[in-house]
């Protein structure tokens, strides 16, 4: 009895350090891929335009989409998942917006914007992809 509880206990040991190790090295590296995956969720929650007006449209109308890191959906301030898009001009990005595209309804969800509101919008949401 003595001798499996021995074996026993090295053997859960074994298995603690595995487990450890594997722990400790996940926790090593990534952060490029984090990088590049674009904004954190954090991050995403507190963006928002300057412009008081601005902020407002984007809180009720496009943060619900763009601001919690759904997926396939571009995020706001995430170039890379912008720039497809913003290679097709802004014309295209509008008129998606006005006549809605894939899961994004027509208006993005603001009934009363105007076009000029939208283009703020998504030179907000797209930043540098536009000027690239």
């Amino acid at each position: 009895m003595k001798n499996r509880n021995t074996n026993l206990r090295s053997t859960m040991g074994i298995l603690m350090l595995a487990i450890s190790s594997v722990l400790l090295l996940s926790a090593c590296g990534g952060s490029e891929d984090k990088a590049a995956a674009g904004p954190s969720k954090a991050s995403l929650r507190s963006l928002a335009p300057s412009d008081p007006q601005l902020a407002a449209i984007y809180q009720r109308s496009c943060k619900a989409c763009h601001g919690t890191g759904a997926p396939a959906i571009p995020q706001s301030g995430d170039v890379e998942a912008w720039k497809p898009r913003a290679a097709k001009g802004m014309d295209t990005l509008l008129d998606n917006v006005i006549n809605g595209v894939g899961g994004m309804p027509p208006l993005g969800m603001c009934m009363d914007c105007d076009p000029e509101q939208f283009e703020a919008l998504i030179q907000f949401m797209a930043g540098d992809a536009l000027s690239e």
